[in-house]
């Protein structure tokens, strides 16, 4: 081997290594799946961020994933370094063997949740059978209260949504299923409990939405770190979390936080097994 090639494989190695493994400084990105809309999101975090940054001792900054297989390929190519999944966005990237889960959420002091069907109080629709011929909004393929669960749960009780229903959309996020059905572009839509709570607080009449369905309760979100993070750091990175309500610090993060957020704990893989089982019933 040349040395002229020997070189250019010490460099290429060395810049991998700085991608893989971040020096002390070197800011750590936090993804999460884009839940909310931009602004909501930043307001949301934009806290918790400062937490674990203060907490670490090292720069935490957010990311906000384009959509939600997003965040399983920023997190894969190394340039994201922790990640907030919902449920099947983790069942399915965890898949790749880039990621591993450090904690849950927690909101409202409860590690699950439900999807929910929601149409307008007006509309004169009462159950989910009355939404034959119907314009129905899911959230994101990937989306476990806004997708996964919803279909499985309208299969079980013989509903194909391609068939069911005139029209079926992906609206990107939950505060736009909401805000598609209120103004009456889509009859009805798939999102989770809390985010009609959050939605209210932030101005939109939800209190105008009828619920005509509910899911079986969902794990509330992973929190993962790709694999090549060292062990060090995301044992401290998971310390903080899972601490958080511990300190004066992670007590106003929670205090200020509008989706209720209460907490974090240990995360484990096989909680999340309830969500392979219902993706594999709804198909998917």
């Amino acid at each position: 081997m040349g040395l002229r090639c020997a070189l250019w494989l010490m460099l290429a190695a060395f810049v991998a290594g700085l991608t893989a493994f971040p020096a002390a400084g070197r800011d750590l990105k936090f993804g999460f799946t884009p839940v909310l809309g931009e602004s909501e999101m930043q307001a949301e975090f934009e806290p918790l961020m400062t937490y674990l940054s203060e907490s670490i001792g090292q720069p935490v900054v957010l990311y906000i994933a384009k959509d939600y297989g997003d965040l399983r390929v920023k997190m894969e190519e190394g340039t994201v370094d922790i990640g907030s999944f919902s449920p099947f966005a983790y069942v399915d990237a965890v898949k790749g063997g880039k990621i591993r889960i450090i904690a849950q959420s927690l909101m409202y002091g409860s590690a699950t949740y439900r999807g929910v069907v929601v149409a307008r109080k007006d509309s004169g629709l009462k159950t989910i059978v009355d939404l034959r011929g119907k314009r129905f909004a899911f959230v994101d393929p990937k989306s476990a209260s806004g997708y996964v669960y919803v279909r499985a749960m309208l299969l079980e009780k013989g509903i194909t949504p391609e068939s069911y229903f005139k029209q079926t959309i992906f609206a990107g996020d939950h505060n736009k299923v909401i805000a598609d059905v209120l103004d009456g572009q889509m009859d009805a839509g798939a999102t989770y409990e809390g985010a009609l709570k959050v939605a209210k607080d932030m101005g939109m009449p939800s209190e105008n939405l009828a619920v005509l369905a509910g899911t079986e309760p969902i794990p509330h979100d992973a929190i993962a770190v790709r694999v090549q993070l060292p062990v060090a750091l995301a044992k401290q990175i998971q310390s903080s979390l899972v601490n958080m309500e511990k300190t004066d610090a992670g007590r106003k993060v929670i205090a200020q936080n509008r989706k209720g957020l209460t907490g974090f704990v240990v995360g484990k893989d096989k909680v999340f097994d309830v969500v392979r089982r219902t993706a594999k019933t709804g198909g998917m």
